[in-house]
């Protein structure tokens, strides 16, 4: 977007403020489902600010606009937002306010704030109304005020849905209600309200394409402990699939508000509040029971199940044959000087060409040299890949068996000492968390601080967590858990997938990021406890040019070597002969001599 068009339209939403009597306007970025990605119908933020980041929040006063997000975005952000007349403010940083206590800073007593109902949750604007409790703020969020302004905007996705087989999922749908429902008795909920897209598509083994990248359709859940309901447009459904939802009742999907008015009269109603809106949750009669709780389904399928497990590994190993062969590729084709874009093509082209691929998880990353410094780069399609440097590879693929997630930081050609001391430190990091053992109870928060250690030794320190859940054939990004400073209640447990995955990114130079997807397990049971370690799923070489020896440890040499030669030993079955030769040279066994 350009910076003139970005500009105009915060000046027509602020006379569209001026004639509501709007003193703030709020837009979250998110859709009605809360979730991370969204379908371009719900891209307000970006249409209005011009910021494509994942993650961020914007503010519009009658004089000024801020936008916040985090340190995954700093550098982003700033190219992004010059001339908008929006200013960035890098949360978590110090002396920098959040956007509430910005707005209890700049508003006047008893000022209007109003924003889009259905895609702020409920949790936000609980945080939101308690923070300005002093300031007796006006709350209006019965309109889209951004939408109204927005002639063009895409319609909502119509996309088709199909059943993901249980020879994939382990389970059927009658399997994963039973679970549920035995969760609701133990908490006594006689209604259970579902609206995060990838636990409604989880529970009913269906899969849509709504969401670009992630398999889910969008819908709303209500099961009681003898009915269940989909709130879906019915258009998408097909009589088998009725017949392979096992008794859930398929119903309107903006019918979900009054089904849950008349069914939850003098009901208990559990919900989670980060996953509602408020415009949902205002849907609530005052005669129901609400309970706030952590997803119940998102708990259930956050431990994949031995089938699960088999399928994922059987991705992740068609997974190392596509980085195999990009890899090769690139190293035969680097002096022909391709640009991001022909190798964020090729991946996907080679993805595309493995059983069962629905496509890539996420928009791969390929950063040359400075761009891999901005965590979430976005591939440009003029700038070319030299024979210099690093290049940053981040990608992944949507399997029917399974999503992967996968970094490779690769040497195009010189590199200094610098960049060789923070690849290897990098790398340290990466197996310091691949080595741990853990009593089970621990959290990921004490998970990343082990990780660190070795960039905080050095003085560094990167902007994202270190590693986080993920789906299965779903969001790359799952929770309730992740590996991150943030403090969480939530334990690891074996049967969970997560990626391990730190980095070091300095501006305007280079980034370097190294990750695998690792399945938690079991390791051993003593008198002190059960104690949980990891297994490397992912199977790519990690580039062993790139090494300062001196800095690595026996141990930590011979876990790379064995590593390697797991890849080679499963990947080249896969593989033709030149491709195996190019393998076996990048898996060959170092050491500190």
């Amino acid at each position: 977007m350009s910076e003139k068009f970005a500009s105009e339209k915060i000046k027509n939403l602020r006379c569209t403020m001026l004639e509501k009597k709007i003193d703030a306007y709020i837009i979250t970025g998110g859709d009605a489902h809360q979730g991370e990605y969204m379908a371009d119908y719900w891209r307000t933020r970006q249409w209005l600010s011009g910021f494509t980041g994942s993650s961020g929040t914007v503010v519009v006063t009658n004089n000024e606009a801020g936008l916040w997000t985090d340190g995954r975005y700093f550098i982003q952000a700033e190219q992004e937002l010059k001339g908008s007349g929006i200013t960035l403010f890098k949360m978590n940083e110090p002396q920098v306010p959040t956007y509430c206590e910005w707005l209890k800073a700049n508003l006047p007593d008893q000022a209007t704030i109003s924003f889009d109902g259905r895609v702020l949750s409920l949790s936000s604007f609980k945080t939101l109304k308690k923070d300005l409790k002093s300031k007796k703020i006006f709350f209006s969020y019965d309109e889209d005020v951004v939408g109204s302004l927005w002639t063009d905007r895409p319609p909502m996705p119509a996309s088709p849905i199909f059943a993901h087989d249980v020879c994939f999922a382990g389970q059927t749908v009658a399997q994963k209600l039973s679970a549920v429902r035995e969760e609701m008795t133990k908490k006594q909920v006689d209604i259970y309200l579902v609206a995060a897209l990838d636990d409604i598509a989880w529970l009913t083994n269906m899969r849509g394409s709504d969401i670009p990248k992630i398999p889910v359709f969008f819908s709303y859940l209500l099961i009681t402990l003898n009915d269940a309901y989909l709130f879906i447009d019915e258009q998408k459904m097909t009589p088998s699939l009725h017949n392979h939802l096992e008794g859930i009742l398929v119903c309107p999907y903006d019918a979900v508000f009054d089904y849950i008015r008349e069914k939850s009269l003098n009901k208990t109603l559990m919900y989670c509040p980060e996953a509602i809106s408020i415009k949902l949750f205002n849907s609530i009669p005052a005669k129901a029971e609400s309970i706030e709780d952590d997803s119940i389904i998102g708990k259930l399928k956050a431990v994949k199940n031995e089938v699960e497990i088999k399928n994922i590994c059987n991705a992740s190993l068609k997974e190392g044959v596509v980085m195999v062969k990009l890899l090769r590729w690139l190293s035969n084709n680097v002096q022909n000087s391709p640009t991001e874009t022909d190798v964020q093509n090729k991946i996907s082209q080679l993805r595309l060409e493995q059983e069962n691929c629905l496509g890539d998880s996420f928009t791969t990353i390929v950063a040359y040299g400075k761009n891999a410094a901005i965590v979430h780069y976005s591939p440009d399609p003029g700038d070319q890949i030299k024979q210099d440097g690093f290049l940053l590879i981040d990608t992944g693929g949507q399997y029917l068996d399974g999503t992967t997630d996968i970094s490779r930081t690769i040497i195009m050609g010189d590199i200094t000492d610098e960049m060789r001391r923070d690849f290897t430190l990098v790398l340290k990091s990466h197996l310091a968390l691949a080595c741990t053992k853990f009593l089970q109870g621990a959290t990921g928060a004490q998970l990343d601080a082990i990780a660190r250690v070795p960039v905080w030794a050095a003085g560094m320190d990167y902007k994202h967590g270190t590693g986080h859940g993920i789906g299965f054939c779903l969001s790359v990004h799952e929770g309730p858990y992740n590996i991150s400073m943030r403090t969480s209640e939530h334990k690891l447990l074996a049967g969970m997938l997560c990626t391990n995955e730190p980095g070091i990114y300095k501006a305007n130079h280079y980034g370097i990021r190294t990750e695998n997807v690792m399945l938690v397990k079991e390791i051993e049971k003593t008198d002190f406890g059960i104690f949980l370690g990891f297994e490397l799923l992912s199977l790519c070489p990690i580039e062993i040019k790139a090494l300062d020896m001196t800095l690595l440890t026996q141990e930590e040499i011979d876990f790379l070597n064995s590593y390697h030669q797991m890849v080679y030993e499963k990947l080249k079955p896969f593989l033709n002969k030149e491709e195996v030769e190019w393998l076996r040279e990048a898996t060959k066994n170092i050491s500190s001599k």
